[in-house]
C-alpha cells in the first residue's frame, strides 16, 4: 500500500474575510492559581460597564483570595460571561497575579478567574461539524470543476477515520500521529488552529462558515504563506473519495482530512 506523506500544516486563522496570520501560541492553561494555598487583595478596580468574555479552562473561585476552589471551567468553554472587576493579589509565594470576576449571562456561574484564562468579546460557542463537511466538501469540489477535474465523493466511512483522528489530535497533543486504518492510497492533511489571546474565533456563526475557511486556509486564498502542501492532495486527479473530522475545544480547531483512490 502506498502512504502519502502527512503534510502538517501552519497554525492558520481559519477566516473568510482576513488574511490568515501563523500563531505560534501553545494551548495549554497554566494552574499556578490552583495551586496556591493563600492570596492577599491587593488592589480591586470595577469595571464602569461590564466587558463581554469567554474562557479558556481553568478554576473558578468562590473568593479572591483564591482559597475555595468553586468549579472547573472545562465545561463552561461555550458560555458568555460579564467581567465586573479586576482583583490584583499577592500569592502565598509572594509574586502578584490578576483574577477577574465573572457572572455568566444567565447569572446561574459565577465567581473569580485567573485573567491568563479569560478572553476578550464572546465566541459563537460550539461549531456543526456536519455542516463544516458539507460546505468544505461542496467548496473543494467547486475548486476542483474549476480545474476540470471530477469531484471528489464523501463516504461515511472515510468521515468515521477522518473524525477518530481529529479526537486524537485534541486528545494526544504533540504526540499525535495519524492513523488511516489501511485506507487503499491514502493521502491525508493535518490542520488545527489554536487563537491567540487577541484573536480569538469570532468570524464564525456557524459550521458553514468553519468549512468555507478552512477550505479558503487550504488554497492559499486567506493565508498566502502557508504551506501550499494542501493543494496537490484536494487537487489530485487520483483521488476520488473524502472524508473530514473535525474537532473543537473552546477557541481551538483540530481537522484531519483523508483521500483515498479506492
Amino acid at each position: 500500500m502506498k502512504v502519502s506523506k502527512v503534510i502538517v500544516s501552519a497554525l492558520t486563522v481559519l477566516s473568510v474575510t482576513t488574511m490568515g496570520i501563523a500563531v505560534t501560541t501553545a494551548n495549554r492553561t497554566t494552574t499556578a492559581f490552583a495551586k496556591a494555598k493563600t492570596a492577599k487583595v491587593v488592589k480591586t478596580t470595577t469595571y464602569k460597564a461590564k466587558h463581554k468574555v469567554h474562557v479558556q479552562g481553568g478554576w473558578m473561585y468562590s473568593k479572591a483570595t483564591l482559597t475555595h476552589k468553586k468549579t472547573h471551567l472545562t465545561k463552561y468553554l461555550y458560555t458568555k460571561f460579564y467581567a465586573s472587576k479586576k482583583v490584583t493579589v499577592r500569592k502565598a509565594n509572594g509574586k502578584t497575579a490578576t483574577v477577574n470576576y465573572l457572572t455568566a449571562k444567565n447569572g446561574k456561574v459565577k465567581g473569580y478567574v485567573a485573567a491568563s484564562n479569560v478572553r476578550n468579546q464572546w465566541g459563537y460557542g460550539k461549531y456543526s461539524v456536519a455542516a463544516y463537511r458539507k460546505r468544505a466538501v461542496s467548496d473543494i469540489n467547486h475548486d476542483r470543476a474549476a480545474r476540470g477535474l471530477k469531484p471528489l465523493t464523501e463516504t461515511k466511512k472515510l468521515d468515521q477515520i477522518a473524525q477518530r483522528n481529529s479526537d486524537r489530535m485534541l486528545k494526544d497533543g504533540h504526540s499525535f500521529k495519524a492513523n488511516v486504518e489501511g485506507t487503499p492510497h491514502a493521502g491525508w492533511i493535518v490542520d488545527d488552529y489554536l487563537a491567540p489571546k487577541s484573536n480569538p474565533i469570532i468570524h464564525y456563526e456557524n459550521g458553514t462558515q468553519w468549512g468555507q475557511g478552512s477550505v479558503n486556509s487550504w488554497m492559499r486564498r486567506t493565508d498566502r504563506n502557508r504551506d501550499i502542501g494542501a493543494i496537490p492532495y484536494l487537487m489530485s486527479a487520483k483521488h476520488t473519495r473524502i472524508g473530514l473530522g473535525g474537532a473543537q475545544h473552546g477557541q481551538a480547531i483540530y481537522m484531519f482530512v483523508l483521500l483515498s483512490n479506492d
